[in-house]
């Protein structure tokens, strides 16, 4: 059996190839580099052993389909052909997607609500409560609301979201495991869940704004301290190129605004939704344009004095600082 998966939702596409391979009592193998890809062994059936499933990862290009499918069809293997995407416009491609001996499935990540209730879901399927505006919290804290829309003659061709299910099933789980008798509260989300990268920069960004210095100078204590990945100069590094990326964006929507830009050209060209539009509108009308500019120049050579010189790292975060007001 040949299937093909699409789409970026990674984790329901793991869950439901593990769910086939169980189902089938079935040896699991999955091939994601064109060095451990061999056809012979996609092919290759033992009378005495169980049945396999392959998942080939990412390798649309090197299995060579057009040559290889008729082949792939005589086994009685599950072979499962894992892509987020397709270029439909290739002849073979539409010629694939038309045959009836292929299983196409799409693995699409939850947009805009339909996140509440994917949260809703699986925090009952793993045996816990939550209520709907809990539900609500979370789902912005994991980013429903900051992702992208690519239009094409206003109609919209392609969605990028600010999460991923890995994430969102991670946290569900952290909040359980720390939640009183098994129910997620809002007090769980807010004191466990760190916000969206994306509304970091809002906020502080807004502060900055509204010459809220302390409350700035605070959030930005706050999102150094939630870089538990980094070391101390990789979490500096980082607080630079969001505060470079949202004053980039005040910038341009400066412009915009500038040139009478209407609202729908604005969506169409960033990818952005109306949401987070007004937003950055808001918070661009509290900033002179000149020192927009002048503090984009020095952030980007703060930026680079960090990733080249043995300037401590807190003494550039007390010249970034230095320059937000």
């Amino acid at each position: 059996m040949l299937s093909i998966y699409l789409g970026t939702d990674d984790f329901t596409k793991k869950q439901a190839i593990k769910v086939l391979a169980q189902k089938a009592k079935a040896d699991l193998a999955f091939v994601a580099s064109a060095e451990d890809l061999d056809i012979l062994r996609l092919l290759e059936q033992d009378l005495f052993s169980r049945p396999k499933v392959f998942v080939v990862e990412g390798l649309f290009k090197e299995l060579n389909l057009e040559k290889n499918l008729e082949k792939l069809f005589g086994t009685q293997n599950t072979i499962i052909v894992a892509e987020e995407k397709l270029d439909k416009r290739l002849a073979f491609v539409k010629k694939l997607t038309k045959d009836k001996r292929i299983t196409i499935q799409n693995f699409d990540l939850p947009h805009g609500r339909e996140l509440n209730v994917w949260i809703e879901k699986r925090v009952k399927d793993l045996g816990g409560k939550i209520s709907k505006a809990v539900v609500e919290v979370l789902a912005v804290r994991l980013g429903r609301d900051e992702g992208t829309e690519k239009k094409f003659g206003g109609k919209i061709v392609e969605i990028k979201e600010a999460f991923n299910l890995w994430q969102a099933d991670s946290e569900i789980q952290k909040l359980l495991a720390c939640s009183s008798a098994g129910e997620i509260s809002e007090n769980d989300v807010n004191n466990l869940v760190s916000e969206n990268l994306e509304i970091d920069g809002f906020k502080i960004t807004n502060a900055i704004g509204d010459g809220r210095k302390q409350e700035a100078l605070d959030l930005i204590g706050h999102f150094l301290s939630e870089q538990t990945g980094s070391d101390e100069k990789g979490s500096i590094i980082q607080l630079s190129a969001l505060l470079a990326e949202q004053f980039r964006n005040v910038a341009m929507v400066q412009d915009f605004s500038a040139r009478h830009t209407p609202e729908s050209e604005i969506l169409e060209k960033t990818g952005w939704k109306s949401g987070r539009l007004f937003v950055m509108k808001k918070i661009s009308s509290k900033f002179p344009s000149k020192k927009v500019m002048e503090f984009l120049k020095k952030v980007e050579a703060l930026d680079t004095e960090l990733k080249t010189t043995q300037t401590p790292p807190k003494v550039l975060l007390d010249l970034i600082v230095a320059q937000l007001f």
